[in-house]
């Protein structure tokens, strides 16, 4: 398995690895699967050098997960804080994916001007709180129920880690 920066041809791929988490979970809190159209139209907004970037995790020439940083608010007040999201192909879950992906993407913003990378994670999620604690986030709270997706109401715990 290798990390590399995604490219054009990885959007459908991403579109089916999200699309499989839309429609089988609350880890994300859209509803209707998406496109790789859609996919392209979100991979333009980011970059090979600044604070926001795309990772793919590549195993046997098949992209199994992604890993990006994107803008936390649009407020100018947050230019140095990112937001990670991470997803996991199915089949390729516990086998140090998320890792490989995060290992890369933090390595990489370590040169750029990014203070603060937050996480917002639906619960449960164990796998992911786990991922993001090896990798130094820090639980700073609940938003309780404050979502609601398939008739749950769905809380999230919110990780963040200075880099």
């Amino acid at each position: 398995m290798h990390v590399r920066p995604a490219r054009d041809d990885d959007a459908p791929a991403i579109a089916s690895i999200y699309s499989y988490f839309v429609e089988r979970s609350v880890a994300t809190f859209d509803t209707r699967p998406t496109s790789a159209e859609n996919r392209r139209d979100w991979m333009a907004t980011f970059s090979a050098t600044g604070p926001h970037r795309l990772f793919v995790a590549v195993d046997d020439g098949e992209v199994v997960g992604y890993a990006c940083s994107s803008p936390y608010r649009s407020h100018p007040a947050f230019d140095e804080t990112v937001e990670f999201s991470v997803y996991i192909a199915a089949s390729a879950h516990g086998n140090g994916v998320g890792s490989a992906l995060y290992e890369r993407l933090i390595s990489e913003l370590q040169a750029e001007r990014v203070h603060r990378a937050v996480v917002g994670i639906a619960l449960p999620n164990d796998a992911s709180v786990r991922l993001h604690e090896r990798f130094g986030f820090e639980r700073v709270g609940v938003f309780d129920e404050y979502a609601q997706k398939n008739g749950l109401r769905i809380s999230s715990v919110w990780m963040q880690r200075r880099l």
